[in-house]
Order: C-alpha cells, then sequence, then structure tokens
C-alpha cells in the first residue's frame, strides 16, 4: 500500500471516529439508564471498512474522547468495553459482506447481549439499581431500537454509492 492510500485511510478514519463522537455525544439525548444516539450508523461504516480491531478501537476510542470532551453522566470503564465489543461485532459481521441475517444477529447481539446485560450491569453497578427495575425499561427500548437498527442498517447498505465506495476502498 502507498503512503498516500495509508493517509487517505488513516484520514478517513479519523473523520469516521470524529462523527462517531458527534452522533454518539453532541447529537444524542442521554437518560440515566437509557442512551438514544445514531452512531451505529458510522460504526457499520467503519466497519465496512476497516477490520474488526479498527473498528473496535475507534468504537472505544469515540466512546472515551465524547465522555471527555462532552460528559453527560459519570464516567465508568465499562462502558468503554461496551462500545469496544460493539465495534468488534459490527466489524465481524460487516467486513466481508452485509445480509439481512448478519444484520439482525450483530444487532441482536449488540442490543440484548451487550446494551441490555452488559450495560445494566454497569448501571447496576454505578448506581445500585435494581435488576429488575433496569432489565424491564431497558428490553422494551432495546426491542424497539433492534426495530430502529435493522431498518437504518438495511436501508444503510442499500444505497449503491456507499457499495460502491466501499468496493473502491478495498481494491486499494
Amino acid at each position: 500500500m502507498t503512503t498516500t492510500k495509508s493517509i487517505q485511510k488513516i484520514t478517513l478514519l479519523g473523520v469516521l471516529t470524529a462523527m462517531q463522537i458527534i452522533l454518539g455525544s453532541l447529537l444524542s439525548i442521554q437518560f440515566l439508564t437509557t442512551k438514544i444516539a445514531f452512531a451505529f450508523i458510522i460504526i457499520a461504516i467503519t466497519a465496512r471498512l476497516f477490520s474488526p480491531l479498527v473498528t473496535a478501537g475507534s468504537s472505544a476510542l469515540a466512546y472515551f474522547l465524547g465522555m471527555l470532551l462532552f460528559p453527560k453522566f459519570t464516567f465508568f470503564p465499562g462502558f468503554i468495553l461496551t462500545a469496544f465489543l460493539t465495534g468488534w461485532a459490527f466489524g465481524i459481521a460487516f467486513q466481508h459482506r452485509t445480509s439481512l441475517p448478519r444484520i439482525l444477529i450483530v444487532n441482536f447481539i449488540v442490543l440484548f447481549i451487550f446494551n441490555l446485560f452488559l450495560n445494566s450491569l454497569w448501571l447496576h453497578m454505578m448506581y445500585m439499581t435494581p435488576w429488575s427495575a433496569l432489565l424491564t425499561t431497558r428490553f422494551i427500548q432495546e426491542v424497539i431500537t433492534f426495530v430502529i437498527y435493522t431498518v437504518a442498517l438495511v436501508m444503510l447498505f442499500k444505497i449503491p454509492i456507499l457499495n460502491q465506495l466501499t468496493n473502491r476502498f478495498h481494491e486499494n
């Protein structure tokens, strides 16, 4: 790979990471136990362009920088692990190709394992909120989010220009 191509890829990764920070921190709605954000779209695009490890690192870094620059609640390092695992899962699911089964599986893993259970664990550790209260309120949110994530990612990956850019990016 030429130096110019390496610089272009690093620059693109920086832009995507910055977009994650903006969508995950500035343009998100944060409650005590719930966060509504659209950074997952940028994570999915990053996963199509870069390796799972790079996507995971970018997601964790974006979360960490977002918390430093735009704190909305108490910092807890467990959420960085969740962000890393989310990027890693998206990276594995979307590295070579996308399909409805891949979208459904990764959304289930991210939303019901990482967000519902892992993030609930972090919230329980931080605030000693009872599990029953956390899981009941957050389960409903994750079911709705599952539908939103699925529809958004199916639409995203049907955009012809995105697929052309992805193919061109991997040729270089």
